[in-house]
This record gives C-alpha cells, sequence and structure tokens, in this order.
C-alpha cells in the first residue's frame, strides 16, 4: 500500500513505522496519517497521504504532507499511536525522548511535546497552517505550554484506546 523505507530511520530498535491511522472521512477524501521516526536530524514524523488517483489500493507516495515534526533526543520512548477520537481530533501518543530514567526531564515539561498524548484538528485543506488546536485542549492559552498537549507526565505511551461506550 505504502513504502516509504527510504524515509524511515530504524536506527534504533524503537524507531521505525510508529503509527497508522485512516481518516474519518476516508472513503471520500483518501487521506491517512502516518507517524515515522526520521534522521538526520533524529525526529519524529507525523504526515498526511493521500491514495493514488489512478489506484485508490495504492498510496501515492509523493502526497506526504507532513503535519508535525518533533526533535527526538535519544531513539527509544517514542510512543508512537495514532488515533481519532469520537470527537473526530486525531491524538498523537510521544514518549518522553528517551534514555534511561527520564533524563531531559520530558515527562512533567508541558513546555515541550515529548511525554504527552497530543490532540490536534488536521487541516484537510492546509490553507496556511497543516492543523489547529481545539480551544477546549488543557493547555491552551497557558504561558510556556504547548496548547497540542491533551494529557501529559508519559514515559512511553505507545499504544492507547477510546471507551467504546462513551468515547
Amino acid at each position: 500500500f505504502l513504502n516509504i523505507e527510504d524515509r524511515v530511520s530504524e536506527a534504533h530498535n524503537e524507531e521505525g513505522l510508529l503509527g497508522l491511522v485512516f481518516d474519518p472521512e476516508f472513503k471520500i477524501n483518501g487521506y491517512f496519517y502516518v507517524y515515522y521516526s526520521a534522521a538526520k536530524p533524529r525526529r519524529s514524523v507525523i504526515a498526511r497521504f493521500s491514495v493514488s488517483r489512478n489506484d485508490p489500493n495504492v498510496a501515492d507516495r509523493d502526497s506526504e504532507v507532513v503535519i508535525l515534526e518533533i526533535p527526538q533526543p535519544a531513539g527509544n520512548h517514542n510512543g508512537g499511536q495514532l488515533a481519532f477520537g469520537v470527537d473526530g481530533y486525531l491524538y498523537i501518543s510521544l514518549g518522553d525522548g528517551g534514555k534511561s530514567g527520564d533524563p531531559f526531564n520530558n515527562g512533567q515539561n508541558t513546555g515541550t511535546l515529548l511525554g504527552s498524548i497530543l490532540r490536534i484538528a488536521p487541516n484537510r485543506n492546509l490553507i496556511g497552517k497543516a492543523y489547529d488546536i481545539p480551544i477546549d485542549n488543557p493547555m491552551v492559552g497557558v504561558a510556556d505550554r504547548r496548547d497540542e498537549i491533551w494529557a501529559y507526565g508519559f514515559r512511553n505511551p505507545w499504544r492507547f484506546s477510546f471507551d467504546r461506550d462513551t468515547g
């Protein structure tokens, strides 16, 4: 469906293609999102792709639009889950950046996206910016905090889920 191995770093055992989720309107717009590790510099990449115009069973690898890039200080604790909530927003889990004992103190630092679950609204029209931030995110408008943060204090949230009954 999609081969982007030339863009994905797997230099460390916790790097690679970490997440994939189809847009809630995939049947209409053909969009899907991936989370992968990249190198030079080491970073986490959240990107949107679309299916080929000629074959909906194949992705257009040249359609990549980078939504978000997060510098990673180490090759482990990258997190890696992508999911759309029942609210239609994209949730992204990021680890604390790695190494033993969180030496960078990212888990409790709301000035970085690391060690958090983010909640964004991908801008499907991509006019001016790649995503919007829901106004009810808990850090919106708080000085020295990242508005994208939905929850923080995580070591390596590589999976999460939503309650099927309550969302």
